[in-house]
């Protein structure tokens, strides 16, 4: 799946995504890079809204399940099951959200607990940025069941 078919793909599953005006910068099985404008995800002070910020993270976690599980459990309902953000920085311009998972023993965990009992999960970290600076971490559980 490309960036911009995932892109599209979110805007009809899932609304909000359309609203944010979520674009995707890279969508592979180790990188998820998700972007949106400052303009539509902005507070009354004008900086990045916390509840834009969180779910732009949050998606950002659900993009990487998706990205690597898709295929093998495509009956599978991936939801974020706890998650925990701090906020570090103002976000006063566009930003971004970024997921990397290389932790091929994690996800074969997952895969084993999917055959064992068609459910599993995984911790991810999720890192916004506002250009360079890091704005806010996000530490979440993804749980993939049927």
């Amino acid at each position: 799946m490309t960036p911009q078919e995932f892109t599209d793909f979110l805007y009809r599953e899932i609304p909000l995504t359309k609203a944010m005006e979520i674009q995707t910068l890279s969508f592979t099985t180790e990188f998820i890079s998700l972007a949106v404008p400052l303009e539509p995800n902005r507070n009354d002070k004008h900086t990045g809204f916390g509840g834009s910020i969180s779910c732009l993270m949050t998606v950002c976690g659900w993009a990487m399940m998706y990205a690597n599980f898709r295929e093998e459990y495509p009956e599978g309902k991936i939801v974020v099951q706890s998650s925990q953000i701090r906020y570090l920085a103002p976000i006063l311009s566009d930003f971004r959200a970024e997921c990397r998972c290389t932790d091929e023993a994690a996800k074969d965990a997952l895969r084993q607990s999917w055959q064992q009992r068609k459910k599993g999960r995984l911790r991810l970290e999720i890192v916004c940025f506002c250009g360079e600076t890091e704005a806010a971490r996000m530490a979440a559980t993804y749980y993939i069941t049927e």
